[in-house]
């Protein structure tokens, strides 16, 4: 008998099967899993956005107060003019980008520098809530008025940038040329040195007994007026001698016989002889 059988189990495939368990829920676990599980991940995204936001929008860390130091023309509201949309502008959609961690310096820096024609700008936060503002400005010696425009020239004539009022310390070009300059030169090499030369021997000469406020020019550059504090003002031919010019009206000034006052101009053009009316 034992050499008939093969296998002491060989007789248990026949015999009855206990049915195996149907696992009925896997069908709907692995269908409705993974709606869950995003179902949880986004609200977990929006509680730490949420909580982000509630850290980030703090108002003990909302920059709000600006700082503009070693400025001489640039103005404290031209400057919170210029921060105002950088300061209000959002970041990542919800972020207000006057949190103190999220407001970037750098580009903001390049900014100003373009923005104001600046030779250097640093932008520097202060804890909790300060941005400081240090501006290296270029170099200006007049103020270029024309069409009811200023800006700010440079020795040479160069634009430096543009301004919104006028400032005693700048002597004033008023320009009623008939073109308009273009480029960021607005006089020739020729044109800069004759009122470079006027001011100079003016401060030379003039300085102490009247003050130049302001040169006046056309295209005829034969007749150039030089307005004082007084109210009265100079004539000049640009194409004579502007230091004998010059001599010539100190040497009026110096004699004492008129006074501001009492005159409209005096017209230095015609060499020795000197006109006033």
């Amino acid at each position: 008998m034992k050499s008939r059988i093969k296998s002491t189990k060989s007789w248990e495939q026949h015999m009855p099967q206990r049915p195996k368990r149907l696992r009925s829920s896997g069908y709907y676990s692995n269908n409705t899993n993974p709606y869950k599980k995003r179902i949880v991940i986004i609200i977990w995204l929006i509680l730490a956005i949420l909580l982000g936001q509630s850290i980030f929008q703090i108002q003990y860390l909302k920059l709000e107060k600006l700082e503009l130091i070693n400025n001489k023309d640039l103005t404290q509201e031209e400057i919170e003019e210029f921060f105002e949309d950088k300061l209000t502008a959002t970041r990542f959609f919800v972020f207000k980008n006057s949190n103190y961690f999220l407001f970037d310096t750098q580009p903001v820096e390049k900014e100003l520098i373009e923005t104001f024609n600046l030779d250097q700008a640093s932008v520097t936060k202060v804890w909790p809530d300060k941005i400081q503002i240090d501006v290296v400005e270029k170099i200006s010696h007049f103020i270029w008025a024309k069409d009811d425009t200023l800006y700010l020239l440079d020795a040479k004539g160069a634009l430096n940038r543009q301004i919104q009022a006028r400032d005693d310390k700048y002597l004033i070009i008023e320009d009623f040329r008939n073109t308009r300059p273009t480029g960021d030169y607005i006089f020739s090499s020729d044109e800069i040195e004759i009122i470079n030369q006027i001011y100079l021997e003016w401060m030379d000469k003039i300085a102490d007994k009247e003050k130049l406020t302001r040169i006046v020019i056309s295209d005829n550059w034969s007749l150039i007026e030089l307005h004082t504090e007084t109210g009265f003002y100079v004539k000049l031919d640009s194409s004579e001698s502007i230091k004998k010019q010059i001599n010539n009206l100190n040497q009026i000034l110096v004699a004492g016989n008129i006074t501001g006052v009492d005159i409209d101009y005096i017209d230095v053009r015609f060499g020795d002889k000197v006109y006033f009316k």
